[in-house]
């Protein structure tokens, strides 16, 4: 069941966490980074974790690396033939640094485009304990005075309340 927690935190106001790990509730020597993104803002805030969740996290699996290769094989080839194409058909009265600059562009455009649309492909072929760890906590949402936590763990939930009940507000 997931148990939602909101505390008055402001951009680069630091959160306590307890030292468990926010999937096991064992020792968490190590961190995961959660990313949350809403409009141009992003709030980036360090989680801990435990070493054997931690290698969880850095295991791929078999479609994972391939998806993975394949994003990077089509974005080299885009690369390559946008770049050729752009060179190609810019007027050629234009300097050749310039014509180059343009080619350059294009090429990371598509090398960009191609990446993004493979992150989530790549994403959902993660191994299920890795997507259950990644799971196991999210920022619901997020201001400029109070972020609002969602945690599978009611043990890290408890603590997690208990360390910042000053900062606790109402949902």
């Amino acid at each position: 069941m997931t148990r939602r927690v909101k505390i008055k935190v402001r951009p680069q106001q630091s959160i306590q966490f307890p030292g468990i790990c926010v999937h096991c509730s064992q020792p968490a020597p190590e961190t995961m980074t959660l990313r949350q993104r809403y409009g141009r803002i992003t709030r980036i805030i360090n989680l801990p974790l435990c070493s054997r969740c931690a290698g969880e996290l850095n295991r791929r699996s078999a479609d994972e690396e391939r998806l993975q290769k394949m994003s990077w094989l089509i974005s080299g080839v885009l690369f390559l033939l946008g770049l050729a194409i752009t060179l190609l058909l810019t007027p050629a009265a234009l300097s050749f640094g310039l014509r180059l600059l343009i080619a350059l562009l294009v090429g990371g455009g598509l090398v960009a485009a191609v990446l993004w649309g493979f992150r989530q492909p790549i994403a959902n072929a993660a191994l299920p304990e890795k997507q259950a760890i990644r799971q196991s906590v999210a920022i619901e949402a997020f201001s400029w005075r109070a972020t609002t936590f969602a945690f599978e763990n009611d043990l890290f939930a408890d603590r997690f309340t208990e360390l910042n009940k000053p900062r606790l507000m109402e949902i």
